[in-house]
């Protein structure tokens, strides 16, 4: 039995809830039925904390908890904020842009079945691994700079065919070895922002 829209919406944080009212909602009060029938079917979302170039937030969201059951999401941004855990993303298949960076993020685990995915931006977390990257071949952009990663392991052969830019320098920890192995045995150039 699926959760009605007004259930939904009482048993959000209220983290949450204030994010949705300020950049969904626009400030109005709270949300009526059809408007949270809305939110629960937009096909994009933009959440960009204060830090951001472009902020429509004056507050940093710190988990993931309340975009978990929006299953129409295309575009998810959730930038400059205080996000460290991404698993909740695991139930949004339709995603095709994922915008992450400026957050706090140390694994990409989580999102090992969006198979839509084509364009992940997460540059300036703490990543370690593209482990969780291995079965995502349809991304065409990956940025992944400024992380903590000291390998590529996790693209593979077949990520070759659509990832036309991979930005994954500078990372201090990457050698010079590991980007020279996936150039000339995967066919996949490493660039610098």
């Amino acid at each position: 039995m699926t959760m009605s829209g007004i259930e939904w919406w009482n048993n959000l944080e209220q983290q949450w809830k204030q994010a949705f009212e300020v950049t969904f909602f626009r400030n109005s009060a709270t949300p009526a039925l059809p408007d949270i029938g809305q939110l629960q079917n937009t096909p994009v979302l933009r959440l960009a904390g204060p830090r951001a170039p472009y902020p429509n937030m004056n507050f940093e969201i710190t988990n993931l908890s309340g975009i978990a059951t929006l299953q129409q999401l295309e575009i998810l941004v959730i930038t400059h904020q205080q996000i460290k855990d991404i698993q909740l993303l695991r139930s949004l298949k339709n995603l095709k842009s994922l915008f992450l960076f400026n957050n706090q993020i140390e694994s990409l685990e989580g999102i090992e079945a969006l198979t839509n995915l084509e364009q992940l931006y997460v540059q300036c977390n703490n990543i370690t691994s593209l482990m969780p990257l291995q079965q995502l071949t349809q991304l065409r952009e990956v940025y992944i700079n400024d992380n903590a990663l000291t390998s590529l392991e996790g693209l593979t052969e077949a990520h070759s065919d659509n990832l036309t830019s991979l930005f994954c320098l500078p990372n201090t920890g990457l050698k010079q070895k590991e980007i020279i192995r996936v150039e000339n045995q995967l066919g996949i150039r490493c660039r610098s922002v």
